[in-house]
């Protein structure tokens, strides 16, 4: 298959500028910013400070049993054990009755992860986290507002990550935003990431040759090559224990502001061509669940995928068949978080999640990037409306 589009493919802009907090133009003084080498970095960043805040003898924090292994990677690298809680029913949303039954005088934070760019329900774990005396952590790793929707956080700590395949991507990096009139020690509390030397010529010149290298690779008609690397380990889910805290790079940070404006001023057309695609088919008859739609995101939230959940035995065929036709489908993590390699040791005896299981065994998503076209979006249908 020489066309395949990726499941996520925003292009690295390579412009530069001397504007440095990008992030303050864009939200004004609501957050303050604080960067990192990466959104595990700043995960993990927000944790501690999260714990140096509510000083116990063994800290807890409380996480979705199904998500990245970062998620984990940042609490042990800050030293708080992870507690995990099962997912509601068919929804991206941690089950409310058990985070409260595992909230204990030990723990020190919530994280709320908006999977997919669907945020969760802050408005609900904003009474729980202060009548436990808790921050709210908010993992916005996969979601960032679009040019009209600037107010989509909550959280005490929003992370944020620019890593590969990340709404707004440097191909690595992250920021810890401290929200205005939350604790307002955190941001002191956030411990100082180890500042990088200053970027030579030569390493100017590699990043950009590799920035460039990815904006290609990430073609329809080019993607299969870096498919065909296994050492790239595309698509995996992967735990990788976080060695150290750094501080964002310069070139990285010089590159922010013309990434973020290039994904503002990208256009949701093609999220709307797909969500329009799926309300003309009898998703019912097709077995196929529609989460934004079941979730009820607000208009014009943006999307990092398109997530759908489908019944486990046709999920597998489904997606054999649309990435055979080349249509960028992917399964995402492929378990529940104590079943990853390398974190059942440090998730044991956590019990049973029922609800992640069946959410991890059911889900497929489809690609909203500006790559994708309308013929594609048409060979979606005609698979999905087959099924």
């Amino acid at each position: 298959m020489l066309y395949q589009l990726p499941p996520v493919g925003n292009p690295v802009c390579l412009s530069r500028s001397d504007k440095q907090d990008a992030l303050i133009q864009i939200f004004g003084s609501s957050y303050k910013p604080y960067y990192f080498a990466s959104g595990t970095a700043a995960l993990a960043a927000a944790i501690m400070a999260a714990s140096r805040l509510k000083s116990v003898d063994e800290p807890e924090v409380i996480v979705p049993a199904y998500g990245c292994p970062d998620l984990i990677s940042a609490a042990v690298f800050a030293g708080v054990k992870p507690v995990l809680v099962d997912l509601e029913a068919d929804r991206p949303w941690m089950n409310l009755e058990q985070l409260l039954a595992r909230i204990s005088t030990q723990t020190v934070a919530i994280v709320a992860v908006n999977l997919f760019g669907i945020s969760e329900r802050m408005d609900q774990l904003r009474p729980l986290a202060e009548q436990s005396e808790v921050v709210l952590i908010e993992d916005s790793a996969q979601a960032f507002p679009s040019r009209n929707e600037q107010d989509i956080w909550a959280g005490d700590l929003v992370v944020l990550s620019f890593g590969r395949g990340k709404p707004v991507s440097l191909l690595g990096g992250g920021a810890v935003l401290c929200r205005e009139g939350a604790h307002e020690a955190l941001y002191g509390l956030l411990p100082c990431g180890r500042e990088q030397q200053p970027v030579n010529v030569p390493q100017q010149l590699i990043f950009k040759l590799k920035a460039a290298l990815y904006n290609r690779m990430i073609f329809p008609r080019l993607y299969w090559l870096p498919q065909a690397m296994p050492f790239l380990h595309l698509g995996e889910t992967r735990y990788y224990p976080l060695t150290s805290i750094e501080g964002m790079d310069r070139i990285r940070l010089s590159m922010l502001p013309a990434n973020v404006k290039a994904y503002l001023d990208n256009s949701l057309k093609i999220q709307e061509k797909i969500e329009e695609m799926l309300g003309d088919l009898d998703l019912e008859v097709c077995g196929i669940t529609d989460l934004p739609n079941a979730c009820k995101i607000a208009d014009g939230r943006r999307l990092l995928r398109y997530p759908l959940l489908v019944e486990p035995g046709a999920r597998d065929q489904l997606y054999g068949e649309l990435f055979r036709s080349g249509l960028g489908p992917s399964l995402m993590y492929p378990t529940v978080l104590p079943k990853i390699s390398g974190l059942r040791s440090i998730l044991q005896s956590q019990g049973v999640f029922p609800a992640a299981s069946s959410f991890a065994e059911r889900l497929l998503t489809l690609p909203t990037h500006q790559q994708v076209s309308q013929a594609d979006i048409a060979k979606m249908r005609e698979v999905l409306g087959s099924h």
